[in-house]
């Protein structure tokens, strides 16, 4: 099978998984087998936790049954790229992400124009990163900040994104694998703004040699909706609850630009590129 076609169905396969193990955590919650698929998605939903221990699940099956014998021969960690990095470079990416999470939310506005998001859908996920007890804020905090960025992380940027540039080099395998990235997110506005995020996060995969500069860039991205909720500031378009697509004002995606570029050109003149 030739890479890009090995790749595609290895990132494919990770929505369907997802789909799968989902519904089946959903019949085990409802302890019934008698609901229909959709109802077990739907309750299996409720639940962050459940996004943690799928997510886990289907990307640790893709590694156990498809990882490439050569690239253990090496150790797990450094066959995908887990390398020690500075910690200042580590928060910088952090950083980074953080400011990206503005821009990214507003390109997903810009989707819904086109392609509307049910409001139940929307309000499902303004619950999901809006916890009103604390143990549903551990929960989403562990799915969103630890387990999606590392699994994500190590999938796309540790495995994918350098069998890809052993074969293709760095520029194809880096837009690749930045769209499998994004199509491994099915829905329109995702789809758009996972790959446009997954390119800057594997060029600085690429430039670090280590995915845990993405890690921590992937992080900062997820974290932000946690730690901005609309009790604290509100940010329309980003953090409001709407049956109208909002969008975020101007002068705060200026400000998010700008400090991901700094953050981001920080970094660059911080780490070598050695080709």
């Amino acid at each position: 099978m030739g890479g890009y076609l090995q790749a595609l169905v290895i990132a494919l396969a990770v929505p369907v998984l997802n789909h799968l193990f989902m519904g089946l955590a959903g019949f085990l919650q409802l302890r019934s087998f008698s609901a229909t698929w959709g109802e077990a998605i739907r309750a299996a939903a409720q639940a962050p936790l459940n996004y943690a221990l799928v997510q886990a699940a289907s990307v640790g099956v893709i590694f156990i049954v498809a990882f490439p014998h050569r690239r253990r021969e090496d150790g797990l960690l450094e066959s995908v790229q887990v390398r020690p990095l500075i910690g200042g470079i580590v928060a910088l990416c952090f950083v980074a992400g953080a400011f990206m999470q503005l821009p990214l939310a507003e390109l997903g506005n810009l989707v819904q124009e086109v392609w509307p998001v049910s409001f139940d859908e929307l309000a499902r996920r303004h619950r999901l990163i809006n916890p009103t007890t604390w143990w549903g804020g551990v929960s989403a905090l562990l799915a969103l900040v630890l387990v999606a960025p590392v699994t994500e992380e190590l999938l796309f940027r540790g495995w994918l994104l350098q069998d890809l540039k052993e074969r293709y080099g760095a520029r194809r395998a880096l837009v690749w694998s930045s769209v499998l990235f994004g199509l491994a997110h099915v829905e329109p506005a995702a789809v758009l703004y996972a790959t446009l995020g997954g390119l800057v996060l594997g060029a600085v995969a690429l430039r670090t040699k280590s995915t845990l500069a993405s890690i921590a860039m992937h992080a900062g991205v997820n974290a932000i909706p946690l730690l901005l909720p609309a009790t604290l500031v509100r940010i329309e378009g980003f953090n409001t609850l709407s049956h109208r697509v909002e969008h975020i004002s101007w002068s705060l995606l200026l400000l998010a630009v700008a400090g991901a570029s700094v953050a981001l050109l920080i970094v660059w003149r911080s780490t070598a590129d050695d080709g």
